[in-house]
């Protein structure tokens, strides 16, 4: 499958909700915890950006152990409406996506050649 990377926003803000964190933590997360991960890295620093200038989230420096600023990101207000209106929609795609599965598991079981 492509990696399309249709819905990483909502699991950008998502895992932001949780707490803050940086791009390769993020991307880990991905790897670890979705169960199908579309996400690569040039898609979830693209979403980060985009993200960013969209107000829905913010980003702050944070000297690291090794003594290396890694730059953290940081949900803010509009990005909690976000992820709200997210929730909401990604409600409705189950539906229509659970509806599709129902007909085509019962015209699969009619049409069994």
């Amino acid at each position: 499958m492509k990696h399309t990377g249709r819905h990483t926003a909502e699991f950008i803000l998502l895992f932001l909700a949780q707490e803050d964190s940086y791009g390769g933590k993020l991307l880990q997360k991905c790897e670890d915890e979705l169960p199908v991960n579309p996400i690569d890295s040039a898609i979830l620093y693209r979403t980060l950006k985009k993200l960013e200038n969209e107000n829905a989230i913010t980003s702050y420096w944070m000297t690291s152990e090794e003594g290396k600023p890694i730059k953290m990101y940081k949900l803010t207000e509009m990005g909690k409406q976000k992820l709200d209106e997210f929730y909401i929609l990604t409600q409705a795609k189950i539906k229509n996506l659970s509806f599709f599965m129902d007909q085509y598991s019962e015209w699969k079981a009619s049409h069994h050649d």
